[in-house]
């Protein structure tokens, strides 16, 4: 684990700073030959402990991130020997294994420069990678303008409920997941939102209505681009717990009240 670095681990979160870290990474590569493991972990919010049919879904999610990896690989174009890495599980903690199985040489990964009193509070992944990675690592600093996004804040890969589900399967994933808002995926597609207050008003009936008897159709969604203070008043102004996330026609996260207000606690 000493220079030249060879065996070079790049977690990258699908934000704004991904390209940055693995730009990164392949300039130290190209100077020695080495190798980019650039990698992905999948956030499990919903513990597979005794739920089994859940773990397909955090499987479609991998599939979706290996696609997404070899999009920033495309897009760099560099010849440059890569790896394309995908986990499941506690971002830290899968990094931090990789890095000991791999016998990682360098981690290349972005830090979002919390100092002080908001480090302590809200901690990191990078911080947690740096406390105990026994490689060196380097960090690549967000740009201020870029904690003000959607993007940074949001919850990528959100778990979703189908039209057909029935609304007791769907209380059993937000309880699971400790979240209070799921879009609805019909062939990929967003079709609805169901909440909490919806599964509260058809209490009783849970085990057999389908979730597009109690979603609500009308959607209103924010871009990752979207400024922080646009999602948050978009959610005062319509009295909604979350908002979707879309890139196009497709679904890549959702953001919450309980996001802001992270974020604006990092801000101030």
């Amino acid at each position: 684990m000493a220079f030249p670095y060879r065996r070079i681990l790049a977690p990258i979160e699908f934000d704004d700073t991904a390209q940055s870290v693995f730009d990164a990474a392949v300039r130290i590569a190209a100077e020695t030959d080495g190798t980019v493991f650039l990698t992905h972990v999948v956030p499990m919010v919903v513990a597979p402990t005794g739920m089994p049919n859940y773990v397909d879904l955090y499987k479609d999610q991998e599939k979706i991130a290996r696609q997404k990896l070899a999009a920033v690989v495309q897009r760099q174009r560099a010849d440059q020997k890569c790896e394309l890495l995908t986990q499941i599980g506690d971002p830290a903690h899968e990094i931090l294994t990789l890095e000991r199985q791999m016998a990682a040489d360098l981690i290349v990964l972005a830090t979002h420069g919390r100092k002080g009193v908001k480090r302590m509070l809200l901690g990191s992944v990078a911080e947690a990678v740096l406390r105990d990675a026994t490689c060196p690592v380097l960090t690549v600093q967000r740009h201020e303008s870029d904690v003000h996004l959607v993007a940074k804040w949001m919850t990528p890969h959100p778990i979703s409920a189908e039209p057909a589900e029935k609304l007791s399967v769907v209380r059993t994933k937000m309880l699971a997941g400790h979240f209070r808002t799921m879009p609805v995926l019909s062939s990929g597609k967003l079709v609805g939102v169901i909440t909490d207050r919806d599964l509260r008003r058809h209490e009783g009936y849970l085990d057999n209505t389908e979730v597009r008897l109690a979603m609500t159709t009308e959607v209103r969604t924010v871009a990752p681009a979207t400024p922080i203070h646009t999602a948050a008043q978009g959610l005062l102004e319509h009295k909604i717990g979350a908002l979707p996330v879309m890139e196009g026609e497709r679904l890549v996260g959702i953001i919450s009240t309980s996001d802001v207000l992270r974020a604006f606690l990092e801000a101030n």
